[in-house]
């Protein structure tokens, strides 16, 4: 989402108007769920997706309207194959989309690059009117527990902020992404999105199957960061899409230079057992929310029997995922890559595979 964000603003920044279309509301069968979003100019779609196909289309069509008319829109889509003969609308369920004009202005600039700088960081929330049409005058940003610059009076400003600290973590980031709400105050219906820092997977070991698998982690939307105790293994030439990377020698405090929260996935593959162990040891003593080490059933009761003997209870040792991925009977690098962040996201979005 943060991609989207980002790219919103570069549009903005170079004088070029952009609208977004974002799923707030779904029920039935539908190809995207609520926060679905995409952008659009005047010629078309720029990135993001609702869907794909004619409702996608629809979409695309409506954010042109809305920015030839300088209004924001609720519209309400049936996948009933009604909307035009022989459509492929035919998922039985219904979405209903928020479409918002955004134009390369102070106001809307400051006001979205606020919202990528503490998105970025802390996490933020929007908050915006659907039954108002001038967006600028009627959103608000609010992140660590404040509300940043708004339009929003008092009495509103409080209120919205019980709902926030009433019903989800604000002081402190979710393992889990938070769909967006909807909510009425005072006879007005408000959207609230969360916008976080994208989860990130920070691989120990750079070795054959951490470099495909980085590559997927990125692809699939993870922030990446790779260590090794090798200079040679952690080039940009062999994970150009890493974010960071590191030379531990021995993985002695690999973790110093990392921020490491419940949004952060350890992928444990160094080049022996020894190095297993001396990063699990050290990742169980953080919040990561998830912890994923490779091997065989027989290495990993070596290495729990001796964490054990150090001190470590069962139940530290059952945050690990060991083996690592979903199985599959993966067996090259690329299918082992696969099943490791099928199971990364698959514990992203709380499915019950893993």
């Amino acid at each position: 989402m943060l991609t989207l964000l980002q790219r919103l603003c570069d549009c903005l920044d170079n004088g070029m108007p952009v609208a977004s279309a974002t799923i707030i509301s779904h029920s039935g069968s539908t190809p995207r769920t609520s926060g679905s979003k995409l952008l659009a100019s005047a010629q078309g779609l720029i990135a993001g997706t609702t869907g794909g196909g004619l409702a996608e289309a629809w979409a695309i069509t409506a954010c042109q309207e809305a920015l030839a008319d300088k209004k924001s829109r609720v519209l309400e889509c049936h996948m009933d194959g009604k909307l035009a003969a022989k459509s492929d609308l035919i998922c039985g369920g219904r979405i209903r989309l928020f479409i918002e004009p955004h134009f390369p202005n102070t106001h809307t600039k400051e006001h979205l690059h606020s919202l990528l700088e503490h998105a970025s960081t802390h996490g933020a929330y929007r908050i915006v009117s659907l039954d108002e049409t001038e967006k600028d005058c009627h959103a608000a940003l609010y992140s660590n527990g404040l509300f940043l610059k708004t339009a929003f009076s008092q009495t509103l400003v409080a209120k919205c902020h019980t709902i926030l600290e009433n019903n989800f973590p604000t002081s402190r980031l979710p393992i889990y992404d938070i769909p967006p709400f909807l909510h009425h105050i005072e006879g007005e219906e408000y959207f609230f999105e969360a916008w976080l820092p994208p989860h990130h997977i920070i691989f120990a070991g750079g070795g054959h199957v951490s470099r495909p698998t980085a590559h997927i982690a990125h692809l699939s939307g993870f922030r990446v960061s790779v260590m090794d105790d090798r200079e040679e293994f952690v080039t940009a030439e062999r994970f150009p899409s890493a974010s960071a990377r590191y030379i531990v020698p021995e993985y002695a405090n690999c973790f110093a230079s990392c921020t490491v929260n419940a949004r952060t996935y350890f992928v444990i593959l160094t080049r022996g057992h020894l190095f297993d162990r001396v990063v699990l040891e050290q990742a169980l003593q953080t919040q990561a929310g998830y912890i994923g080490m490779i091997g065989s059933a027989r290495k990993r009761n070596e290495i729990y029997a001796q964490l054990r003997e150090a001190g470590y209870r069962d139940h530290e040792l059952s945050r690990v995922h060991c083996p690592i991925g979903l199985s599959i009977e993966a067996e090259t690098p690329e299918e082992i890559a696969v099943s490791i962040i099928a199971q990364c996201i698959a514990h992203k979005r709380q499915a019950s595979c893993v």
